[in-house]
């Protein structure tokens, strides 16, 4: 039987979301009237069996506990969660828009680029989401310790922008943190044409270096409206990012400021010790590039172009 609600929140349509693990819907607070439109999202984890159930229930409690610690407008603020006739859910913000990968084209053939100032913007907002992320703590005693959060996901389908120019990351569902217990971790998690060059060996374990270089081919797309890693299997796909150069990032993509170049340059090298030590320094360098000082007018650019997008 289909459920009709969870908890205080009333279930609207399905949305066409690709995922093995979770269904999708719009929710209505019962406050909200019947006929207004929708302002939460409602994730359900599928019903599942076999070995791969407790590992999926298990990374699902553990996104569960890390959207309850965030604080972060470009992170969705978690409204409610439990179980409801044995069924796993989560209530969160809904984003009134698209995602970034609809937005520059990459479920289609019509690639788009974005301009320097509104790709800039976008990045942004996700280094400082990344930057709260990865410096969060828990008590451990006494004593504040690293929680050691990492997304291994970060790729256009999991960024969300809004119609009012919000940047949103969403899907922790395949995060590392210490809270999450090694028989329900997966290293190998996340899309792999946005996995650095040192994942490409199953099992590596992700860290704060390969969300950089996550970022940093979003970044490169935007710029180039063309994929940056989309071989025609996983093979070629892992065969590219293991020979990808981009010592001449400038030359790459033109007109790029020397800020701007840097953060390309240093961030999608192979070596994981020369990229920069952190989102900080990464959200630093951005923003102090010529093309991050038009940020409000790049936020009404990005609304623009995402309510052209929705017709």
């Amino acid at each position: 039987m289909e459920l009709m609600g969870l908890g205080r929140y009333r279930l609207g349509r399905e949305l066409d979301i690709a995922s093995t693990s979770c269904r999708f819907f719009l929710a209505s607070h019962e406050d909200e009237p019947n006929d207004g439109e929708p302002s939460y999202l409602a994730k359900i984890l599928r019903p599942q069996r076999g070995p791969d159930a407790q590992r999926r229930r298990g990374q699902f409690d553990h996104e569960i506990k890390l959207l309850k610690s965030f604080n972060h407008p470009c992170i969705p603020t978690l409204h409610a969660a439990g179980d409801q006739d044995g069924v796993p859910y989560i209530v969160s913000d809904r984003v009134h828009g698209i995602t970034l990968s609809e937005l520059l084209g990459q479920r289609g053939d019509e690639h788009r680029s974005l301009t320097k100032e509104i790709a800039v913007y976008v990045v942004a907002q996700l280094a400082d989401a990344l930057r709260h992320a990865h410096t969060l703590e828990f008590l451990e005693g006494d004593q504040p310790t690293p929680l050691s959060v990492v997304h291994r996901d970060l790729c256009p389908e999991n960024v969300l922008l809004s119609t009012r120019g919000d940047v949103v990351l969403v899907d922790f569902g395949k995060a590392y943190s210490q809270w999450l217990p090694a028989a329900h971790d997966d290293p190998d998690a996340g899309a792999l044409a946005y996995k650095a060059p040192e994942r490409l060996n199953p099992g590596t374990k992700a860290a704060v270096k390969t969300d950089l270089f996550g970022i940093a081919v979003m970044l490169w797309e935007a710029l180039r409206g063309e994929r940056c890693f989309a071989g025609k299997s996983d093979d070629a796909t892992r065969e590219a990012i293991a020979r990808f150069d981009i010592s001449q990032a400038s030359r790459r993509v033109p007109g790029l400021s020397p800020k701007l170049s840097e953060v390309l340059r240093k961030n999608l090298d192979r070596d994981p010790e020369r990229r920069f030590p952190d989102a900080y320094k990464m959200l630093q360098r951005l923003a102090q590039s010529p093309e991050a000082q038009v940020a409000e007018q790049s936020r009404q650019g990005l609304a623009d172009a995402v309510k052209a997008a929705l017709g």
